[in-house]
């Protein structure tokens, strides 16, 4: 065969060949197909290899007892591994935890620290954080403003 040849061949193979996912993206499909057993094992890979959104989505499966018994401690544990790395979605998620007292004590602050934190990166969560903040006396709101910034500070390490 020619360089010419072996190139084409080549190429064709790579272009047949479909690109290898990875545990995440087999997740989704798994979860795509309401196949929870195989998405659980997958998005449990992904989020022990730091996956913030498998980790996120993880969390989701056990909030809402998808594939398995809602646990509401477990799914604000792999929140916070989400968070630990400044995923937005996680922040949203943990204060809507704490604000509704699902899987820890019920905290307002805490809750519109997270919503804080949610709404500086998404502009459509605000609306979340001022619910929780409506509720908050003034000084309870310097606390949230406060607690944000040194959670932001410490890379979000300090938050808990």
């Amino acid at each position: 065969m020619t360089n010419t040849a072996l190139s084409l061949v080549a190429l064709l193979i790579a272009i047949a060949t479909p690109a290898a996912a990875g545990p995440y993206e087999d997740a989704l499909a798994a979860y795509d197909r309401a196949d929870y057993p195989a998405a659980m094992r997958l998005y449990r890979t992904a989020a022990e290899q730091g996956h913030a959104l498998a980790q996120v989505q993880l969390g989701m499966m056990y909030a809402f007892a998808r594939g398995t018994t809602r646990n509401y401690p477990e799914a604000v544990r792999l929140y916070r591994m989400a968070a630990e790395q400044g995923d937005a979605f996680a922040f949203t998620l943990l204060g809507t935890m704490y604000d509704r007292g699902l899987g820890v004590d019920a905290d307002p602050v805490r809750a519109g620290m997270w919503l804080t934190l949610a709404a500086e990166r998404s502009p459509a969560r605000i609306v979340d954080r001022d619910e929780v903040e409506a509720r908050l006396t003034f000084a309870q709101r310097e606390k949230v403003r406060e607690m944000a910034r040194a959670c932001e500070l410490s890379n979000f390490k300090d938050c808990f």
